[in-house]
């Protein structure tokens, strides 16, 4: 009994350790290519497989990461690149342990006629709102447990947050560079701004100076004919008023008639102003030909 708890204790320490390094590995990287190398270097010592696939979400898309036979390979790509059984994993969250595993998977590096008995298992874990798929294939000559489990999510969520910190700095560095290209092209279009400001000041002042003069001459045609629009206005503005007061016999015979005369002038002084603004309109164009 003594022998299991020390061969245990051991066990536990070692995995520690492993962990430890491959976890301040992945802490000092600073590009994707050197998570790969290090998970390369270090990951074998953690966990028994011949493939590890894991599948992080980034935004809209998905960040494929796959170890097999000590060949990397990762790719950011849509959803339409997962599995079947990704899919159904993605959605549902429950985890899976099947003989039956995907060609696809292998990506042609090795072939399941070389394994004993392979078995797949997946499991979907979720941090920070994102999820992680990870697929990860074992038989009899490097077989995984349930009691592995708990190491490969230190693993993933250890790769996940790392992931995470490469994609937001690429994100702020590209930024960066928009901000910085930006600013240089304003920079060097500078002079050419600043003269077209100039010109559109000018342009500005001499077109204000020519409304203001037009509108001093509308303003003169307003005045002139003010007074003759306001006469026959008010007298039919009063007699609708009186309407309301009298009688239909008594508006029929007085009011209508005058009501009638006023429209009448007030048709004539219209047709004076309409052709008085008309003919200082034509003023106005000819002196801007």
């Amino acid at each position: 009994m003594a022998s299991i708890s020390k061969d245990s204790s051991q066990h536990y320490r070692i995995t520690y350790e492993a962990y430890s390094k491959f976890a301040n590995g992945i802490n000092r990287c600073g590009t994707l290519q050197e998570v790969v190398e290090d998970t390369k270097r270090h990951l074998k010592y953690l966990l028994n497989f011949h493939l590890i696939k894991m599948v992080f979400e980034q935004d809209d898309h998905f960040l494929f990461f796959s170890l097999c036979k000590n060949e990397m390979i990762y790719s950011l790509a849509e959803e339409d690149s997962l599995l079947h059984y990704e899919r159904e994993l993605f959605k549902s969250g429950i985890p899976l342990k099947t003989s039956e595993i995907p060609f696809q998977l292998f990506d042609g590096r090795f072939s399941t006629n070389e394994l004993i008995k392979p078995e797949l298992w997946a499991w979907s874990f979720q941090k920070n709102e994102r999820k992680a798929l990870v697929s990860l294939i074992s038989d009899e000559n490097k077989p995984f447990s349930y009691a592995d489990v708990e190491i490969l999510k230190l693993v993933t969520d250890c790769l996940e947050a790392k992931f995470q910190e490469i994609f937001l700095k690429n994100q702020l560095a590209n930024k960066n560079k928009s901000l910085s290209e930006a600013y240089d092209t304003i920079k060097k279009q500078h002079t050419q701004i600043k003269e077209i400001v100039e010109n559109q000041k000018q342009t500005i002042e001499e077109r204000t100076r020519e409304i203001r003069e037009k509108n001093q001459k509308l303003l003169h045609i307003s005045a002139l004919n003010a007074h003759n629009v306001r006469e026959p206005l008010s007298r039919i503005q009063g007699i609708t008023q009186l309407l309301e007061v009298f009688d239909d016999e008594t508006c029929r015979k007085e009011l209508f008639p005058k009501l009638a005369t006023s429209v009448e002038e007030m048709d004539l002084v219209l047709k004076e102003v309409i052709e008085m603004a008309s003919q200082e309109l034509v003023k106005l164009k000819a002196e801007n030909t």
